[in-house]
């Protein structure tokens, strides 16, 4: 993926949603309280973001692939709607059903309640999010593929994070905070440190993957 625009200032926003989340959890609990904190901080970083985007800072592909979308046939509005909430509808029908139908593999494994949900459970979770992204990388818009990935921060560490830890305090344990949340947020910043260089290759993308199967290990070893 090459862009010809990557402002850092966008790039800081999921940093600092993973650091938020950290900073309010190291007390060893995220409270109602925290909660609303998360949630506040979402609707802030949307408002932000949306304050970039009308000021012209925006994450923006090259002049090459811009030419190229404005030569496609464009579809009609109706039909655009319909196409993606369509679309919509079978991705989270499709990620329901694979959630479910592994409980019973995940109960024969035996593992901690923190290590399912951060691996498997999160890898099934994104299997929508790859339903996504990959056709949007296909067809030449690595904008919209890195808008999904900043924007899944946003919604799991912000929204969700909030909205579960306002209907039940969550208790944060030694494990998060010394293994899964550094090892997010040094993630996220070797993210953007890779986006500042405009050109995701796909070497980038090997040790990306690379890096996630040390996570996985590494979620192992500490449980």
């Amino acid at each position: 993926m090459r862009f010809e625009k990557v402002p850092k200032q966008i790039l800081a926003v999921p940093i600092g949603a993973v650091l938020l989340l950290g900073v309010l959890g190291f007390d060893g609990q995220l409270s109602r309280v925290d909660g609303i904190v998360l949630l506040g901080a979402f609707v802030l970083s949307l408002l932000w973001l949306l304050r970039l985007s009308k000021q012209g800072i925006d994450i923006k592909a090259t002049g090459e692939v811009a030419e190229i979308l404005g030569k496609r046939r464009k579809l009609s509005r109706a039909k655009s709607v319909v196409l993606l909430a369509g679309s919509l509808v079978g991705i989270v029908i499709g990620s329901e059903l694979i959630v479910r139908s592994s409980r019973n593999i995940i109960a024969m494994l035996g593992l901690s309640e923190t290590v399912f949900g951060m691996t498997i459970l999160a890898f099934l979770v994104s299997v929508e999010e790859l339903a996504r992204t990959v056709p949007a990388a296909l067809k030449g818009r690595p904008d919209i593929s890195f808008g999904n990935v900043v924007g899944s921060v946003l919604a799991m560490f912000l929204f969700n994070g909030g909205i579960i830890t306002l209907i039940n305090p969550i208790p944060i344990n030694g494990h998060i905070l010394r293994f899964y949340l550094p090892y997010a947020l040094a993630t996220v910043i070797l993210l953007s440190l890779i986006m500042i260089t405009r050109n995701v290759s796909r070497w980038a993308g090997v040790f990306l993957i690379l890096v996630y199967f040390g996570f996985v290990a590494g979620s192992y070893l500490v449980q």
